[in-house]
Protein backbone atom coordinates (compact mmCIF):
# COMPACT_ATOMS: atom_id res chain seq x y z
CA UNK A 1 0.00 0.00 0.00
CA UNK A 2 3.27 2.04 -0.57
CA UNK A 3 4.12 3.53 -3.55
CA UNK A 4 6.73 6.24 -4.97
CA UNK A 5 6.60 9.19 -7.15
CA UNK A 6 9.57 10.00 -9.07
CA UNK A 7 10.36 13.48 -9.67
CA UNK A 8 14.07 14.02 -11.53
CA UNK A 9 15.86 17.20 -12.37
CA UNK A 10 17.90 15.34 -15.47
CA UNK A 11 16.79 12.26 -17.66
CA UNK A 12 18.04 9.60 -15.30
CA UNK A 13 18.46 5.57 -15.98
CA UNK A 14 19.46 2.53 -13.89
CA UNK A 15 18.10 4.51 -10.51
CA UNK A 16 19.51 3.17 -7.17
CA UNK A 17 18.12 4.45 -3.97
CA UNK A 18 20.12 5.28 -1.49
CA UNK A 19 18.64 4.03 1.92
CA UNK A 20 21.30 5.80 3.80
CA UNK A 21 20.95 9.03 2.39
CA UNK A 22 18.66 10.91 4.88
CA UNK A 23 16.10 13.36 2.44
CA UNK A 24 15.49 9.64 1.09
CA UNK A 25 17.31 10.69 -2.80
CA UNK A 26 18.60 8.25 -5.26
CA UNK A 27 21.39 9.01 -7.75
CA UNK A 28 22.13 7.05 -10.80
CA UNK A 29 25.38 6.46 -12.58
CA UNK A 30 25.98 10.09 -13.74
CA UNK A 31 25.70 11.41 -10.06
CA UNK A 32 21.83 13.03 -11.52
CA UNK A 33 19.80 13.12 -8.10
CA UNK A 34 16.56 11.97 -8.27
CA UNK A 35 14.04 12.53 -5.16
CA UNK A 36 11.52 10.36 -4.24
CA UNK A 37 8.59 11.01 -2.57
CA UNK A 38 5.83 8.94 -1.02
CA UNK A 39 2.66 9.11 -2.89
CA UNK A 40 -0.07 8.15 -0.16
CA UNK A 41 1.88 8.05 3.19
CA UNK A 42 -1.97 8.90 4.68
CA UNK A 43 -3.05 5.48 2.78
CA UNK A 44 -0.55 3.48 4.19
CA UNK A 45 -1.38 4.97 7.97
CA UNK A 46 -4.91 5.07 7.40
CA UNK A 47 -4.73 1.03 6.10
CA UNK A 48 -2.63 -0.02 9.07
CA UNK A 49 -4.95 2.01 11.76
CA UNK A 50 -8.15 0.11 9.99
CA UNK A 51 -6.26 -3.05 10.15
CA UNK A 52 -5.66 -2.47 13.71
CA UNK A 53 -9.16 -1.63 14.61
CA UNK A 54 -10.61 -4.75 12.79
CA UNK A 55 -8.75 -6.95 14.78
CA UNK A 56 -9.52 -5.06 18.24
CA UNK A 57 -13.34 -5.08 16.84
CA UNK A 58 -13.08 -8.65 16.25
CA UNK A 59 -13.15 -9.27 20.15
CA UNK A 60 -16.48 -7.39 20.75
CA UNK A 61 -17.58 -10.53 18.95
CA UNK A 62 -19.86 -12.50 21.41
CA UNK A 63 -18.57 -16.12 20.46
CA UNK A 64 -15.10 -17.23 19.68
CA UNK A 65 -16.30 -18.64 16.66
CA UNK A 66 -17.28 -14.94 15.49
CA UNK A 67 -14.35 -13.49 16.82
CA UNK A 68 -12.07 -15.70 15.23
CA UNK A 69 -14.26 -15.62 11.63
CA UNK A 70 -13.26 -11.63 12.05
CA UNK A 71 -9.84 -12.12 12.34
CA UNK A 72 -8.88 -14.55 10.05
CA UNK A 73 -10.89 -12.66 7.23
CA UNK A 74 -9.04 -9.13 8.09
CA UNK A 75 -5.72 -11.24 7.89
CA UNK A 76 -6.44 -12.60 4.68
CA UNK A 77 -7.67 -9.59 2.80
CA UNK A 78 -5.22 -7.47 3.87
CA UNK A 79 -2.39 -10.28 2.71
CA UNK A 80 -4.20 -10.79 -0.54
CA UNK A 81 -3.89 -7.30 -1.00
CA UNK A 82 -0.85 -6.17 0.05
CA UNK A 83 1.06 -5.20 -3.28
CA UNK A 84 -1.73 -3.31 -4.77
CA UNK A 85 0.38 -0.17 -6.05
CA UNK A 86 -2.97 1.59 -7.95
CA UNK A 87 -4.37 4.48 -5.83
CA UNK A 88 -7.71 4.51 -7.13
CA UNK A 89 -7.93 0.89 -5.96
CA UNK A 90 -6.11 1.36 -2.96
CA UNK A 91 -8.36 4.46 -1.92
CA UNK A 92 -11.38 2.15 -2.74
CA UNK A 93 -9.55 -1.03 -0.50
CA UNK A 94 -9.59 1.88 2.31
CA UNK A 95 -13.08 2.56 1.98
CA UNK A 96 -14.25 -0.94 1.95
CA UNK A 97 -12.26 -1.91 4.81
CA UNK A 98 -13.97 1.30 6.46
CA UNK A 99 -17.22 -0.17 5.82
CA UNK A 100 -16.52 -3.39 6.95
CA UNK A 101 -15.10 -1.91 10.23
CA UNK A 102 -18.50 -0.29 10.97
CA UNK A 103 -20.59 -3.63 9.86
CA UNK A 104 -18.08 -5.27 12.22
CA UNK A 105 -18.83 -3.64 15.23
CA UNK A 106 -22.97 -2.89 14.13
CA UNK A 107 -23.00 -6.93 13.88
CA UNK A 108 -21.03 -7.38 17.71
CA UNK A 109 -23.29 -5.21 19.18
CA UNK A 110 -26.58 -6.68 17.97
CA UNK A 111 -25.51 -9.95 18.63
CA UNK A 112 -24.21 -9.27 21.96
CA UNK A 113 -27.69 -7.77 22.76
CA UNK A 114 -29.28 -10.52 20.73
CA UNK A 115 -27.16 -13.43 23.07
CA UNK A 116 -27.88 -11.41 26.47
CA UNK A 117 -31.59 -10.94 25.64
CA UNK A 118 -31.72 -14.88 25.29
CA UNK A 119 -29.75 -15.84 28.09
CA UNK A 120 -31.97 -13.79 30.14
CA UNK A 121 -34.91 -15.74 28.59
CA UNK A 122 -33.79 -18.74 29.59
CA UNK A 123 -33.41 -17.30 33.14
CA UNK A 124 -37.16 -16.85 33.22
Amino acid sequence: LYSFSLQTFAPATKLQHNFNHPLGRSTNNNNITTIMTPMWPSSRAKALSLYRQLLRSAMKMPTPNRQNYVIRKTRDEYRANKNIQDPAEIEFLIRLADTNLDTVLVQAEHLTRLFNDANRQDEL
